[in-house]
């Protein structure tokens, strides 16, 4: 359900955001179109916390919102632009977007809002068939029967003889 709301104070609009969050809403907040600072402040803050970028990240995404390319970031914050790759590398992962385009749209509530939240999911899925697949190999491997040549009877046969003398 989502829950569209008004608040100039960024700092407000934070905690109710969160609060609407934590009671399972998805809190939109209706900004002015006539102060596209605010907005961008407002889409940065929210996409940051909610992803837990560091702020050399935050720092970046924001210059992303504002359509700046790697060159440009790199320029004005006094980094590499191979740096400036790897923090949207980082971005990228942790909001689970594939695209600028998708950043924007993530930051500004314009659909693909769950997108982190089927990325997470599709972690969490292909890390549990990951140690699916580890514990069918192990059972598999205790499980297997002798090959041709009897190997793993001998020595089973051969333990066991063991344990009788």
């Amino acid at each position: 359900v989502r829950v569209r709301f008004a608040v100039d104070d960024d700092e407000l609009a934070q905690k109710i955001s969160a609060l609407l969050e934590a009671l399972g809403y998805e809190a939109v907040r209706e900004l002015d179109h006539g102060s596209p600072q605010s907005r961008l402040r407002w889409a940065v803050t929210r996409l940051s916390t909610q992803a837990n970028l560091t702020e050399r990240e935050r720092d970046v995404l924001g210059r992303v919102l504002q359509g700046r390319n790697n060159s440009q970031i790199g320029e004005e914050l006094g980094i590499r632009k191979a740096t400036v790759k790897w923090h949207m590398h980082n971005i990228f992962t942790k909001t689970g977007a594939s695209t600028r385009e998708g950043l924007l749209r993530e930051a500004l509530q314009l659909g693909n809002a769950s997108a982190r939240a089927r990325a997470k999911a599709k972690a969490k899925a292909e890390a549990e068939a990951e140690a699916n697949t580890e514990t069918h190999t192990e059972a598999a491997k205790v499980a297997a029967p002798a090959g041709e040549d009897g190997e793993r009877g001998e020595r089973l046969d051969a333990s066991a003889g063991d344990e009788q003398t």
